[in-house]
């Protein structure tokens, strides 16, 4: 019985399009072939436009511009989808679009949510604050805390000065007490500048880190510093971990490997930094994914082999899937432990 080839849904619109010239059906027709073909991997352009919306957002000068590229993407998008007659490329397209004014959006959204008030020029004052967070560096002899703001500050004549919500400060290891830890309560004196901007253009741009999370002045504490709450939990299972690799490890070594698990660098040397950063090394020091996928293989190899060990489990359980779960728990925990969010 003869019967007669049909053209796939998404390829019939190009050959009811009237007024089009012959190659550009034949192109359209090849492209919607192509798509049809590859039909499965177009998911993975997703998260691609959303990076893409996301890179528009630190591109564009202002709010006003951002606005106007939303407006653009979605308008475009929406006309993909009203003159492509129903064809694959015309709805990747409009798909690519609008998820990219969507990545535009989310990041514009985050920028708001996490926005703090700024310092607007150096000052000293005192001040009362939560330590929310505590860093050693220890080759710098410092100490570096995160600190909350409670009330206002006064400055160095008496005059109070509104603070930001969260302030980053150096103290020297001496200065720092021995009672110190997370959810302290300190007071101190400090001198305190507005997040410093790149020092050339395309530099690094700390004052852009410091926005999103939402430190608003850094600076220098002077002693005495007096802890009014004592911490109950200490510094942390990260410092501690960090520290205990450092006393087992002398010089620039220990920091290296505290860097490696716990993501803190501050025990590297600054000749030692710098000499990975020419040598293209540095990037190795900051957890990212090669570290995590590391620390997802040995938990998932380990588990898996432990488990085995039993003929029973071997037999009777899912190991793989035990495995896999078990792996889960350390990527969301070594990513916890490191700060790497």
């Amino acid at each position: 019985m003869a019967m007669t080839a049909v053209a796939a849904p998404s390829m019939r619109p190009w050959r009811r399009q009237m007024g089009v010239p012959r190659w550009g059906a034949v192109v359209g027709l090849a492209v919607e072939r192509w798509l049809e073909a590859e039909r499965d991997q177009l998911v993975l352009w997703l998260p691609v436009m959303l990076g893409g919306g996301i890179a528009l957002w630190f591109a564009l000068p202002d709010p006003a511009a951002w606005c106007l590229v939303i407006l653009v993407l979605l308008a475009s998008g929406l006309a993909c989808l009203a003159v492509g007659q129903g064809g694959r490329a015309a709805r990747s397209l409009a798909i690519g679009l609008l998820t990219a004014a969507l990545g535009l959006g989310l990041i514009w959204a985050r920028s708001e949510s996490v926005a703090r008030p700024v310092l607007g020029g150096p000052t000293i004052a005192s001040f009362s604050a939560k330590v929310e967070a505590i860093e050693p560096l220890v080759a710098r002899k410092l100490v570096r805390l995160t600190l909350l703001q409670i009330g206002k500050g006064v400055e160095t004549d008496g005059q109070p000065v509104a603070l930001p919500y969260r302030v980053r400060v150096n103290l020297a290891e001496a200065d720092a007490p021995k009672s110190l830890g997370t959810g302290a309560v300190v007071h101190l004196r400090a001198r305190l500048m507005p997040p410093p901007l790149p020092a050339v253009p395309g530099a690094y741009d700390f004052a852009r880190v410091a926005w999103f999370g939402g430190i608003g002045a850094t600076g220098r504490g002077f002693a005495p510093v007096v802890v009014t709450t004592p911490s109950e939990s200490g510094a942390g299972i990260r410092v501690a971990l960090s520290h205990h690799i450092v006393s087992r490890l002398d010089g620039s070594a220990g920091g290296i490997a505290a860097a490696l698990a716990t993501g803190d660098v501050g025990a590297i040397s600054e000749e030692d930094s710098e000499a990975m950063r020419r040598a293209g090394l540095a990037h190795l020091l900051s957890v990212s994914g090669l570290h995590i996928t590391a620390a997802v293989a040995a938990t998932m190899l380990i588990v898996l082999r432990l488990l085995a060990l039993s003929p029973w489990l071997a037999l009777h359980a899912r190991l793989p899937l035990i495995a896999a779960l078990a792996g889960a728990g350390a990527a969301i925990g070594y990513t916890l432990l490191t700060r790497a969010l």
